[in-house]
């Protein structure tokens, strides 16, 4: 089991499920009014923004943009939208890649990986495209029927996590969005998945990660394939302290279950130890941590990686006129995302919807390759190419419920 340092300051998180009582103190939500949207500024804040193929996106170069959009207009845009001559920037392109969400190795000795994608064109994956997918081991092409095939695969195999970042430095108008693009998620997975929802932030010093939907009878964790239940989940919540972003602790918690000095393991039911063996972990924010006491940026990288768990940072545009901040929170989101999954950066969550749906649409495509045995998988490397978009999964393939290497 992997060992995460403690750094408690003295101080446990709090942790509740669905409901929280207001504070007075609560820190007041920042008005999307005031012009941040200065056009020099906004150049530079987006001219780090490439893209890349296989993932990793960004937002298109705007340092020859003279955006005079103000910031009313631009919260109200849609991808619908035909922007004016020097706003095109403001377009994001959707994720594409092909992502492998897990291995496992079955009863007969056979490698199954579980893979969904999207295309270059941005539309999703389906079984005829994976039907034509090179295969590797190694760097040896292994043929289908002979050495591999692939199906679609059942929906009960998939552990999802939603974050949402309460902090104050997220509009209303983007959390209000984030919970519809999560439907949008949840729509379009199998039936039979599982998930839970998270929001986070502190009230007024403490971190508080809330996980949803509320423990069932009988249950200890809010874990459900009820998709109603999950649904209802994704509203924005009034009531909910929105001060600092415990971002780290957020997403140790999706990953381990809740992280403080009596569990700093977590406590066992968190999405790497769900015991099934796809997992997607989706979470939004402007990627600024203030308030984690638990867990560091680099432990979650390795652990997602250990655990094959993939990452999808969605980030939204930090209420902050200060620029040092707006890049440092874009790349520790870029970093989250790693090799494994894949992070898109936008203006609004109305372009980030428009981004992630053919992502979630795939979701729906999710495929199982299954790798026999004679193919001596065992300690190299197995790659998957459609269309040029490829992933690679290598040791250990068959990760157990604890996450142990």
């Amino acid at each position: 089991m992997m060992i995460i340092e403690k750094s408690l300051k003295g101080r446990n998180m709090h942790y509740k499920t669905n409901t929280y009582t207001p504070s007075e103190n609560n820190f007041p939500f920042w008005s999307r009014g005031f012009s941040l949207l200065l056009a020099g500024t906004l150049a530079l804040l987006l001219s780090a923004c490439g893209g890349s193929n296989g993932g990793n996106n960004g937002i298109a170069s705007a340092s020859k943009a003279q955006c005079t959009l103000t910031q009313a207009e631009i919260d109200a845009l849609t991808p619908d939208d035909k922007l004016p001559a020097g706003c095109e920037f403001l377009e994001v392109p959707p994720i594409v890649g092909l992502f492998i969400l897990g291995t496992e190795i079955d009863a007969a000795g056979d490698l199954k990986l579980y893979v969904n994608g999207v295309k270059r064109n941005g539309t999703p994956m389906t079984l005829t495209d994976f039907e034509r997918a090179a295969v590797t081991v190694d760097g040896v092409t292994v043929n289908r029927f002979d050495d591999w095939d692939v199906d679609d695969a059942d929906g009960d195999v998939l552990s999802l996590v939603t974050l949402a970042d309460y902090s104050s430095s997220i509009s209303l108008a983007d959390l209000q969005g984030i919970g519809d693009l999560y439907d949008v998620v949840l729509d379009n997975a199998r039936p039979g998945f599982e998930a839970e929802t998270i929001n986070f932030s502190t009230n007024p010093e403490d971190p508080y990660i809330v996980t949803k939907p509320e423990p069932l009878p009988n249950e200890s964790s809010s874990w459900t394939t009820d998709l109603a239940a999950l649904k209802d989940a994704n509203d924005y919540d009034a009531a909910f302290p929105r001060v600092n972003t415990p971002l780290f602790d957020a997403m140790g918690t999706g990953l381990l279950g809740p992280l403080d000095s009596i569990n700093p393991l977590g406590d066992g039911l968190g999405l790497v130890e769900r015991n099934r063996p796809a997992t997607l972990l989706m979470v939004q924010s402007d990627g600024v941590d203030n308030a984690s006491l638990t867990i560091s940026e680099n432990q979650l990288v390795l652990l997602m990686d250990r655990c094959h768990t993939t990452p999808i940072m969605l980030g939204t545009f930090q209420l902050d006129t200060d620029i040092d901040k707006i890049l440092e929170g874009r790349a520790t989101l870029e970093n989250l995302a790693g090799t494994r999954g894949a992070f898109v950066n936008a203006l609004n969550a109305s372009f980030l919807e428009a981004a992630i749906t053919p992502f979630a649409e795939s979701l729906g495509n999710l495929v199982v390759f299954t790798l026999y045995k004679h193919t001596n998988f065992a300690g190299t490397t197995v790659r998957i190419e459609v269309d040029s978009l490829g992933a690679s999964a290598t040791e250990p393939f068959d990760i157990d419920g604890g996450c142990q290497i």
